[in-house]
C-alpha cells in the first residue's frame, strides 16, 4: 500500500513539474563548513531553476533546531521505549511571496539571512540522542503541493571558555595503593596532570609513577579517555560511555615513571549548556593491569584503577599553552559569541558551577584566529554488549540520516597531530 502511495505521489510531482516548468531547487550556505554561533546570522542563497516564470505562493525557508533522546530498556521481559524532545528553533519565512496569494516567480538566485537566537545548545550526535539544526527551502506551488530541497544540517558551535572555569587551571594529582592477597607490601600508583582543562587539538600529558613493592606482576598500564553521555527522559535516564582514546603502556622493570601523551580529538565540550535532556562529561582512567593466572584469584585480585574528570572546552587556558595561529585574526569572531564554563561531576570538595551560572559568565577572553573545524564522531562503546536498540524514529521531519557536527580544533606545538 505504501509503495502504491509513493508511486502516486511521484507521478503527481512529475506532472506538476512539467506543468510549471520546474527543474530544481537548491540551497547553498555561505559558510563552507556550515558552522554558526548562537546570536549570529546564517546566510546563503536559494537557487531555483525554471523553464519559464510560474505562478506560486512563494519560496519558503524552514529552519529548525531540536533535541531528541530515544532509548529502550528491557525490564521483566518487556522492552520499553523512552524518549524526550526539546525545540529551540523553528522559523518559517518567505524569501519571495507571502504564502497567501500567488505571484509570478522566476528562476534565479535568492539570497537570505536569518539571525539565530541566543542561548542555543551546541550541535551534538550520540547513540541515544542528538541536538540537530537544519535548514531547507521549499517552492510552495499551492497549499498542498510544493518542491523542497534536501534537508541541510548545520552546526551550532559551542563556546566554553576554560579561563572562566575555576577548576580548569588546577593541576591533578591522584595517588592510590592496593594490598593484594598474600602480599606484605602494596602496589602504589599515582598520576599527575598540569591542568584539568583542555581543548580539542591539545595534548594531555600524563605522568604516571608506579611503585611495586609486592611480588604481583604488573603487565601493562592502560590509559582510557572516555566520553560519558547522560540521556534523560521524563521517566528514566540512560548513560552511555564511549572510548575516545585508549593507550596501553608497556611496563619497564628498570623504570617507575611513565609519560603518556595523547591529543584531544574533535569532541563537544563538557556539559550541554541550555539542553536539559543530554549531558556530557569526560573521564580519565589509569589502570595497572596485574597478571593473575588462576581464575579464582581474578575474583579478588582486581586491577588498581585511578579515575578523574577532565574539562574539555573550546577556548584554551591563557597561562598554560598558547595555540598556533592558523591565519589572521578572525572575521568570523568580530562579534564574540557568548561563552560559558564547563559543568562536571567532581570527586573533590570543590563545588562546580550550576549550568545557569555558567551560561551567564561573560565573553571569550581570547581573540582566536580563523577557526579550524573537524568532524566529530560517535566512538565505540566501552560496553557494547550492554548497548540496547536505540528506538530512533528520526526528527520531526522524519530525517534519520547520520550527521557529524563540526567542532573547533586548535594547533599547538605540543600536539602529536601536526598541522599539514
Amino acid at each position: 500500500m505504501e509503495d502504491e502511495e509513493t508511486e502516486t505521489d511521484r507521478s503527481i510531482a512529475e506532472t506538476l513539474s512539467k506543468s510549471i516548468g520546474f527543474r530544481r531547487i537548491d540551497i547553498l550556505l555561505d559558510h563552507p563548513q556550515k558552522v554558526y554561533y548562537s546570536g549570529h546570522q546564517i546566510s546563503g542563497n536559494v537557487h531555483l531553476e525554471l523553464d519559464e516564470p510560474t505562478n506560486a505562493l512563494g519560496i519558503r525557508l524552514k529552519c529548525k533546531g531540536e533535541a531528541q533522546v530515544y532509548f529502550t530498556d528491557r525490564s521483566a521481559g518487556i522492552r520499553r521505549k523512552f524518549s524526550a524532545f526539546e525545540s529551540y528553533l523553528h522559523v518559517e519565512t518567505y524569501v519571495v511571496g507571502d504564502g497567501k496569494e500567488k505571484s509570478v516567480i522566476t528562476g534565479g538566485v535568492y539570497p537570505f539571512s536569518l539571525t539565530l537566537p541566543e542561548k542555543l545548545p551546541c550541535s551534538f550526535e550520540g547513540r541515544y540522542g542528538r541536538v540537530r539544526y537544519s535548514i531547507r527551502a521549499l517552492l510552495d506551488v499551492t497549499t498542498i503541493y510544493r518542491f523542497s530541497t534536501n534537508i541541510i544540517p548545520f552546526t551550532v558551535a559551542p563556546i566554553l571558555d576554560l579561563n572562566r572555569d575555576p577548576l580548569a587551571p588546577l593541576p591533578i594529582n591522584i595517588k592510590q595503593s592496593k594490598m593484594y592477597i598474600g602480599q606484605t607490601e602494596p602496589l602504589t600508583v599515582s598520576m599527575s596532570l598540569p591542568v584539568r582543562g583542555y581543548v580539542p587539538g591539545q595534548a594531555i600529558p600524563i605522568t604516571i609513577l608506579m611503585t611495586n613493592l609486592s611480588t604481583v606482576v604488573v603487565t601493562k598500564i592502560r590509559i582510557v579517555f572516555k566520553k560519558v553521555v547522560s540521556y534523560h527522559s521524563t521517566e528514566k535516564s540512560r548513560k552511555h560511555k564511549e572510548i575516545i582514546v585508549e593507550v596501553e603502556q608497556p611496563v619497564n622493570k628498570d623504570s617507575d615513571t611513565y609519560d603518556v601523551t595523547f591529543d584531544v580529538p574533535a569532541v563537544p565540550p563538557t556539559g550541554m549548556i541550555h539542553c536539559n535532556i543530554i549531558d556530557v562529561l569526560y573521564t580519565l582512567k589509569v589502570e595497572a593491569c596485574v597478571d593473575v593466572s588462576e581464575w579464582y584469584y581474578r575474583m579478588f585480585q582486581k586491577n588498581l584503577k585511578l579515575r578523574t574528570n577532565i574539562v574539555v572546552g573550546t577556548v584554551p587556558l591563557q597561562n598554560y599553552e598558547t595555540p598556533q595561529k592558523t591565519t589572521d585574526v578572525a572575521e568570523d569572531f568580530s562579534l564574540h559569541p557568548q561563552c560559558a564554563t564547563a559543568t562536571e561531576e567532581h570527586e573533590d570538595d570543590t563545588q562546580p558551577l550550576k549550568n545557569s551560572e555558567r551560561a551567564e559568565r561573560g565573553r571569550s577572553s581570547l581573540s582566536p584566529a580563523v577557526p579550524l573545524y573537524e568532524k566529530s564522531q560517535i566512538y565505540r562503546s566501552s560496553k557494547p554488549d550492554k548497548d540496547d536498540p536505540t528506538g530512533d524514529d528520526g526528527d520531526s521531519d522524519g530525517e534519520v540520516k547520520p550527521y557529524s557536527p563540526m567542532y573547533r580544533v586548535y594547533k599547538f606545538k605540543s600536539s602529536l597531530k601536526k598541522a599539514l
